[in-house]
């Protein structure tokens, strides 16, 4: 049997690979994370297009605008799971604020569900003066996350 020793170039070579090795794991970990907390949040978006565009535009889909806020409520029962690991670095907007006050954004996002429901209750009435003043409601509800959890745009990291 041939016994082989290490020189000490070679163990720090292999310490340095499974250091690249696990880093990189935790970098493509992150950024999974992001593109999944990401894409929740571009069906929110998604969605809400459609309905101000419905809206804006006066087309005649008030039973569609029910569909997308029903969209709206189920989509928003995931925000928290996206949203778990504390990840503020790389192409996100999320600021930190979300981790430091875990419970008003939760609570944040439940209350956007809440208004997508009461919205997708009153899109089925047709009557776009009420629709009107619910997707307000819901916008307002939006914003109650975004303003405090959300990098502005000039900040954001799509502009730089």
């Amino acid at each position: 049997m041939v016994r082989r020793r290490l020189h000490l170039w070679q163990v720090v070579l292999v310490v340095i690979g499974l250091t690249l090795v696990v880093t990189g794991t935790q970098a493509q970990d992150d950024s999974a994370y992001v593109q999944h907390r990401q894409k929740v949040m571009q069906s929110i978006g998604g969605h809400m297009g459609a309905i101000g565009d419905i809206m804006k535009n006066k087309l005649p889909f008030a039973s569609s605008i029910a569909v997308h806020a029903q969209a709206l409520q189920m989509t928003s029962t995931v925000i928290e799971d996206a949203f778990k690991k504390e990840i503020t670095e790389g192409k996100t907007d999320a600021k930190p604020d979300i981790w430091q006050d875990w419970d008003k954004f939760t609570k944040a996002a439940k209350t956007m569900g809440e208004e997508s429901g009461k919205l997708a209750d009153v899109a089925q009435s047709g009557d776009m003066d009420a629709i009107g003043a619910q997707v307000k409601e819901l916008t307002k509800a939006c914003g109650g996350c975004h303003k405090p959890f959300r990098k502005p745009k000039e900040e954001s990291y799509k502009q730089k």
